[in-house]
Protein backbone atom coordinates (compact mmCIF):
# COMPACT_ATOMS: atom_id res chain seq x y z
CA UNK A 1 0.00 0.00 0.00
CA UNK A 2 1.11 3.52 -0.72
CA UNK A 3 1.77 6.19 1.90
CA UNK A 4 0.37 9.63 1.16
CA UNK A 5 2.28 12.75 2.17
CA UNK A 6 -0.07 15.32 0.72
CA UNK A 7 -3.69 15.77 -0.25
CA UNK A 8 -3.06 15.85 -4.01
CA UNK A 9 -1.35 12.44 -4.05
CA UNK A 10 -4.22 10.97 -2.05
CA UNK A 11 -6.78 12.40 -4.50
CA UNK A 12 -4.84 11.02 -7.47
CA UNK A 13 -4.48 7.53 -5.98
CA UNK A 14 -6.30 4.41 -7.06
CA UNK A 15 -8.79 3.27 -4.43
CA UNK A 16 -7.02 -0.11 -4.20
CA UNK A 17 -3.78 1.68 -3.23
CA UNK A 18 -5.42 3.06 -0.08
CA UNK A 19 -4.98 0.80 2.94
CA UNK A 20 -8.22 -0.49 4.45
CA UNK A 21 -9.00 -0.13 8.12
CA UNK A 22 -8.53 -3.23 10.23
CA UNK A 23 -11.74 -4.89 11.37
CA UNK A 24 -12.90 -3.33 14.65
CA UNK A 25 -15.08 -4.90 17.29
CA UNK A 26 -15.14 -7.54 19.97
CA UNK A 27 -14.76 -10.98 18.42
CA UNK A 28 -17.30 -13.66 19.29
CA UNK A 29 -16.78 -15.88 22.30
CA UNK A 30 -13.97 -18.29 21.53
CA UNK A 31 -10.25 -18.98 21.72
CA UNK A 32 -7.74 -16.63 20.13
CA UNK A 33 -4.11 -15.68 19.88
CA UNK A 34 -4.02 -12.00 20.83
CA UNK A 35 -1.56 -9.14 21.18
CA UNK A 36 -2.30 -7.05 24.27
CA UNK A 37 -1.00 -3.71 25.54
CA UNK A 38 -2.05 -1.97 28.75
CA UNK A 39 -1.60 1.79 29.09
CA UNK A 40 -2.45 4.42 31.66
CA UNK A 41 -4.49 7.23 30.15
CA UNK A 42 -5.18 10.59 31.75
CA UNK A 43 -7.34 13.15 30.00
CA UNK A 44 -7.20 16.82 30.95
CA UNK A 45 -9.35 17.40 33.99
CA UNK A 46 -10.17 13.72 34.38
CA UNK A 47 -9.08 10.80 36.50
CA UNK A 48 -6.51 8.33 35.17
CA UNK A 49 -7.73 5.00 33.86
CA UNK A 50 -6.19 1.87 32.36
CA UNK A 51 -6.88 0.80 28.77
CA UNK A 52 -6.24 -2.76 27.59
CA UNK A 53 -5.97 -2.89 23.79
CA UNK A 54 -6.18 -6.20 21.96
CA UNK A 55 -5.49 -7.32 18.41
CA UNK A 56 -6.55 -10.73 17.09
CA UNK A 57 -3.47 -12.46 15.66
CA UNK A 58 -5.12 -15.85 15.07
CA UNK A 59 -8.65 -17.19 15.40
CA UNK A 60 -8.50 -20.52 17.22
CA UNK A 61 -12.11 -21.53 17.63
CA UNK A 62 -15.42 -19.71 17.90
CA UNK A 63 -17.96 -21.15 20.34
CA UNK A 64 -21.02 -20.44 18.17
CA UNK A 65 -20.48 -21.55 14.57
CA UNK A 66 -23.08 -18.98 13.39
CA UNK A 67 -20.69 -16.23 14.57
CA UNK A 68 -17.52 -17.52 12.85
CA UNK A 69 -17.90 -14.87 10.13
CA UNK A 70 -17.65 -12.19 12.84
CA UNK A 71 -14.13 -13.25 13.85
CA UNK A 72 -11.11 -12.11 11.84
CA UNK A 73 -7.39 -11.71 12.21
CA UNK A 74 -6.50 -8.06 12.64
CA UNK A 75 -9.61 -7.21 14.67
CA UNK A 76 -8.90 -4.64 17.35
CA UNK A 77 -10.87 -4.05 20.52
CA UNK A 78 -10.25 -2.51 23.92
CA UNK A 79 -11.50 -2.27 27.46
CA UNK A 80 -11.20 0.58 29.95
CA UNK A 81 -10.87 0.16 33.70
CA UNK A 82 -11.72 3.25 35.76
CA UNK A 83 -10.44 2.94 39.33
CA UNK A 84 -11.96 6.31 40.31
CA UNK A 85 -15.39 7.84 39.85
CA UNK A 86 -15.87 11.24 38.21
CA UNK A 87 -15.89 12.88 41.64
CA UNK A 88 -12.48 11.31 42.43
CA UNK A 89 -13.76 8.77 44.93
CA UNK A 90 -12.65 5.13 44.60
CA UNK A 91 -14.62 2.97 42.18
CA UNK A 92 -14.56 -0.39 43.96
CA UNK A 93 -16.12 -2.18 40.98
CA UNK A 94 -13.59 -0.65 38.58
CA UNK A 95 -10.71 -1.57 40.88
CA UNK A 96 -11.98 -5.15 41.17
CA UNK A 97 -12.36 -5.48 37.40
CA UNK A 98 -8.85 -4.07 36.90
CA UNK A 99 -7.47 -6.62 39.37
CA UNK A 100 -9.19 -9.44 37.42
CA UNK A 101 -7.68 -8.20 34.16
CA UNK A 102 -4.15 -7.76 35.57
CA UNK A 103 -3.91 -10.83 37.79
CA UNK A 104 -3.10 -13.40 35.06
CA UNK A 105 -0.19 -11.24 33.89
CA UNK A 106 1.05 -10.90 37.47
CA UNK A 107 1.32 -14.69 37.59
CA UNK A 108 2.99 -14.85 34.16
CA UNK A 109 5.58 -12.16 34.93
CA UNK A 110 6.08 -13.10 38.57
CA UNK A 111 5.16 -9.60 39.75
CA UNK A 112 2.96 -8.63 42.67
CA UNK A 113 2.85 -4.85 42.19
CA UNK A 114 0.12 -3.33 39.99
CA UNK A 115 2.43 -0.76 38.34
CA UNK A 116 5.22 -3.28 37.70
CA UNK A 117 2.77 -5.70 36.12
CA UNK A 118 1.08 -3.09 33.93
CA UNK A 119 4.44 -1.81 32.70
CA UNK A 120 5.21 -5.28 31.32
CA UNK A 121 1.96 -5.62 29.38
CA UNK A 122 3.31 -4.11 26.15
CA UNK A 123 2.78 -5.96 22.87
CA UNK A 124 2.49 -9.26 24.75
CA UNK A 125 1.30 -12.19 22.65
CA UNK A 126 -1.10 -14.45 24.50
CA UNK A 127 -3.56 -17.25 24.01
CA UNK A 128 -6.84 -16.50 25.70
CA UNK A 129 -10.55 -17.10 25.71
CA UNK A 130 -12.68 -14.10 24.84
CA UNK A 131 -16.12 -14.15 26.44
CA UNK A 132 -18.47 -11.52 25.06
CA UNK A 133 -22.02 -10.61 25.98
CA UNK A 134 -24.42 -7.83 24.93
CA UNK A 135 -24.37 -4.63 26.94
CA UNK A 136 -27.69 -4.23 28.78
CA UNK A 137 -27.67 -0.43 28.54
CA UNK A 138 -26.40 0.07 24.97
CA UNK A 139 -27.91 -2.20 22.30
CA UNK A 140 -25.36 -3.17 19.66
CA UNK A 141 -22.46 -2.80 22.09
CA UNK A 142 -20.55 -5.79 23.48
CA UNK A 143 -18.93 -6.27 26.87
CA UNK A 144 -16.15 -8.84 27.17
CA UNK A 145 -13.57 -10.49 29.36
CA UNK A 146 -10.38 -12.29 28.37
CA UNK A 147 -9.87 -15.42 30.47
CA UNK A 148 -7.45 -18.36 30.62
CA UNK A 149 -4.52 -16.15 29.62
CA UNK A 150 -1.27 -17.93 28.67
CA UNK A 151 1.86 -16.57 26.97
CA UNK A 152 1.98 -17.47 23.30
Amino acid sequence: MTAFNDFASLMDAAIDDIESLPPIGVPPTGNYKLRVTATQVTKAGGNPYIRFEYEVLEVGSVSNSDEEKDAAEGMTFSNIYSPFKKDGSPNEFGIGMLKEAVQPYSLIFGTSNMRATLEQIRDVEIYGQVNRWPDKKEPGRWNFAVRNVELA
